[in-house]
């Protein structure tokens, strides 16, 4: 529940038009004391023609990350010696796991098309109170990927933001500080990055139509961002995703920020005694019964479907995730018509992480 209020307060956005170049921002724990916490933002880019025919494997999209640490401290001091030490956040980018890019002509374009990941993306976290448009937070800290300053430009992507500190009454209101007990282990958040950097969902793996692009449409892009909180159930060998898709789409009322979910997932991680994840599976929990808030899935409310895909992860100097990729990779189809869906598959943990140090702890 904590996780479920920290994501709430989450919103990634890269350069082009905001409903169409929001991020997946993945958050879990760093260790049982509950309040420092790793994530990952994933930027996607189809190019203008990625999204098509997921079942022919001919799917494909460019990918920047941003990687970042938020940590809460219950009590720190302030400049003014008079005043008591007060809750404060700070949210830290870690370089080594970020795409690190420079600001440049067209990157504050928001009249623009699909994410450029060629310009920076920024990270922002809400402390005020009771979150809103997290897109455009009350009490923000925000970070970005710019690698350095950009002469002649102004405005978040412009200058690098490395790290960000503050206070707001939402530490306190929403218990950030507070440690929520339980067992995590070091391999725990070995497996949370896994799973950060392999999960992709989109609403357009499974979805060819006008708003995402087909054959006929190539421009579409994907409608939504998403948000994931990466836990482990009592279970060692089980972990859980909460999924919880996001728009900036205005209404008439002029609310232009949403959000909705959680879609929650278990997933079944094998390993050997070397401690290299081996297979695994993935399914979808069932929906909500009335009253049922907790270890369950909400109805899709958005563009009506959501599809999930478990890919390689990308690494420096391939930052495309190509169609070969996307060739009998597991996946999870949410959509609205029973006979379509898909709500359980079996993960080859050994050949999605082959190459990678990641499943060498």
């Amino acid at each position: 529940m904590q996780l479920a209020r920290v994501q709430r307060r989450l919103a990634s956005v890269g350069a082009g038009n905001i409903p169409f170049t929001l991020g997946t921002s993945s958050i879990w724990h760093r260790s049982a004391a509950g309040s420092s916490f790793t994530g990952l933002v994933r930027l996607l880019n189809n190019g203008g023609n990625g999204w098509q025919d997921f079942a022919q494997g001919k799917e494909h999209f460019g990918e920047a990350d941003l990687a970042f640490d938020l940590v809460f401290t219950a009590k720190a001091s302030v400049l003014d010696p008079r005043q008591p030490p007060v809750p404060q956040a700070t949210l830290v980018r870690r370089d080594p796991g970020t795409n690190l890019v420079l600001d440049h002509q067209g990157c504050d374009d928001r009249l623009g098309g699909p994410a450029d990941l060629s310009c920076p993306m920024v990270l922002d976290f809400d402390l005020s109170a009771v979150p809103g448009d997290s897109v455009n937070p009350k009490t923000p800290l925000v970070i970005n990927s710019a690698a350095a300053a950009a002469p002649g430009f102004t405005g978040p992507l412009a200058s690098p933001l490395p790290a960000a500190s503050g206070e707001g009454p939402g530490i306190a209101d929403d218990l950030l500080d507070q440690a929520c007990g339980g067992t995590l282990t070091e391999f725990d958040t070995h497996v949370f990055e896994i799973l950060a950097r392999t999960i992709v969902p989109s609403t357009c793996f499974t979805l060819g139509d006008s708003i995402c692009g087909n054959a006929e449409n190539p421009g579409g892009v994907d409608p939504e961002g998403f948000n994931l909180a990466i836990f482990r159930a009592a279970d060692p060998h089980l972990y859980r995703v909460n999924i919880y898709p996001y728009q900036y789409l205005c209404e008439d009322n002029g609310d232009c920020y949403s959000i909705a979910g959680p879609f929650a997932l278990e997933l079944r991680v094998n390993w050997d005694a070397q401690g290299r994840l081996t297979n695994g599976s993935v399914r979808v929990l069932p929906k909500c019964r009335a009253g049922q808030t907790l270890d369950c899935s909400i109805p899709f409310v958005f563009s009506g479907n959501l599809g999930i895909v478990l890919v390689p992860p990308i690494f420096p100097g391939q930052e495309e995730e190509e169609q070969s990729a996307f060739r009998g990779a597991p996946y999870l189809d949410l959509s609205p018509v029973r006979s379509q869906q898909v709500l359980a598959a079996t993960i080859n943990w050994a050949k999605l992480l082959q190459g990678t140090a990641l499943n060498q702890p």
